[in-house]
């Protein structure tokens, strides 16, 4: 018998019952929107540890770096990408950065161990509006939007997210 149920039919007979835990809206999570990002901060009662996640549709901030989602079929290792329009970089170009950053660069799969992802280094995007990426030479560029970023990381700070909190947003392949 479900909870709401369970409670009708204690009422109707008269019973006391003892409070039933409620849970916590989002998980327990704290949602905010900050000029297109979405801020998601959670907190471990048990182990005491705060989690969040910063993304805007298919952008995650992850280790002082933006996380770029193509489809996972896609393969980028070839990719280069445009910030507001300058000179294009090869996407290789960030990976001894990236790698000191703690990031794993190719996944197991032999065929495309890209997965689809092109990650940038938050510093190479302050105060940029928009990210085109050509996964491949050829490839039709993919535009992503990303004006806001230093707004919705200061929120990030307020809510008391540190570098070390951001955690890997849910469904990514990362």
């Amino acid at each position: 018998m479900t909870a709401p149920a369970t409670l009708a039919l204690a009422a109707l007979m008269g019973l006391h019952l003892p409070s039933l835990p409620v849970p916590w809206p989002h998980g327990g999570a704290q949602v905010s929107h900050v000029d297109g990002w979405t801020l998601t901060t959670r907190l471990d009662r048990f182990a005491g540890e705060r989690s969040c996640s910063l993304s805007r549709g298919r952008i995650d901030y992850q280790r002082q770096a933006l996380v770029f989602h193509l489809p996972a079929r896609t393969d980028t290792a070839a990719a280069l990408y445009r910030i507001d329009g300058a000179a294009p970089v090869p996407a290789r170009a960030d990976e001894a950065e990236l790698a000191g950053l703690g990031f794993t660069l190719h996944n197991d799969d032999l065929d495309n161990p890209s997965g689809g992802l092109v990650r940038i280094p938050a510093h190479r995007l302050a105060g940029a509006g928009e990210v085109r990426i050509e996964p491949a030479a050829g490839r039709r560029p993919v535009k992503f939007k990303i004006g806001g970023l230093a707004a919705a990381l200061d929120a990030a700070r307020q809510a008391g997210c540190g570098e070390g909190d951001f955690k890997t947003a849910f469904g990514s392949r990362e």
